[in-house]
C-alpha cells in the first residue's frame, strides 16, 4: 500500500471525517482506483473494530470512525458511479449484518460495491435474526446470502443461518457467503459457509466465479 493509502486508512482509524474526505479525493485526483481506495478506507473501519472488540477504543470512536468512512464515501460517489456495469448474469444477493451487530459502514459499503458491479442487492440491515435471512432469500429468489459481522459474539449466528437452509431444504439453492472484521476464512470454512472473502472489492470477484461454477 503506498503511503497515501496508509493516510487514508489512517484516518479512520483517527476519527478525522474532514481528513479522510480530503485524502480521498486527492488519491482521485493522483489516479487512483477508486476501488482501492474503497479497500484503504474499510481496512481503518476494520481495525476499528478489532480494537472495539479488544476494548482499546470504545463506541463513541467506532461511530466516528464509520462517519470518517463515510465522507470519503460521498467524495468516491460520483467516480463509483461511473464504474456501474451492467450485470453479465442476473445474480440476487441479500446481505446483512448478523443479530447483535448493529453496524452499518462495512455493510453498505460492500452493497454499493455489489450494485456497482450490477448485481441486485436487498440491504436487510443491522441486527439481522437467521431466520429473517432465509426468509428474504426465499422470498426474493436470491442466489446468495451475505453475512456481514464485526463482532465476534455475533458469529454464531451464521451457524443458524446455514442449519436453517438446511431444514427447509434451500441449502443446495443459496449459497452463504461471509465477511467482515471478525470473519476470517478458518471461521466461514469449520462451519461450512460457502465463501469468505476480505474486502468488497474481492467479494465482487469471488460471487461472479461461484456463480459461474455453479450455474
Amino acid at each position: 500500500m503506498n503511503e497515501l493509502l496508509e493516510k487514508i486508512t489512517a484516518s479512520v482509524i483517527d476519527t478525522d471525517e474532514g481528513d479522510s474526505a480530503e485524502l480521498a479525493q486527492q488519491a482521485l485526483d493522483e489516479g487512483i482506483n477508486v476501488f482501492t481506495i474503497v479497500d484503504a478506507l474499510t481496512a481503518g473501519i476494520e481495525e476499528l473494530g478489532r480494537q472495539f472488540e479488544n476494548l482499546e477504543c470504545f463506541l463513541p470512536e467506532l461511530i466516528l470512525g464509520g462517519n470518517a468512512m463515510e465522507a470519503a464515501m460521498k467524495v468516491l460517489q460520483p467516480e463509483l458511479e461511473k464504474n456501474v456495469q451492467k450485470a453479465e448474469q442476473p445474480i440476487c444477493l441479500v446481505v446483512g449484518n448478523l443479530q447483535g451487530d448493529i453496524h452499518d459502514i462495512g455493510r453498505e459499503i460492500l452493497c454499493t460495491m455489489l450494485r456497482v458491479a450490477g448485481f441486485t442487492v436487498h440491504d436487510l440491515g443491522n441486527n439481522v435474526k437467521a431466520s429473517d435471512f432465509v426468509e428474504k432469500a426465499v422470498e426474493y429468489k436470491a442466489d446468495f446470502i451475505g453475512l456481514s459481522s464485526l463482532l465476534t459474539t455475533s458469529l454464531p449466528f451464521a451457524k443458524d443461518v446455514l442449519s436453517i437452509l438446511e431444514a427447509t431444504g434451500k441449502r443446495g439453492e443459496i449459497k452463504v457467503i461471509m465477511g467482515g472484521g471478525a470473519v476470517t476464512k478458518e471461521y466461514v470454512e469449520q462451519i461450512g459457509a460457502d465463501g469468505y472473502s476480505g474486502t468488497a472489492v474481492e467479494c465482487v470477484e469471488m460471487v461472479k466465479k461461484m456463480y459461474a461454477e455453479g450455474k
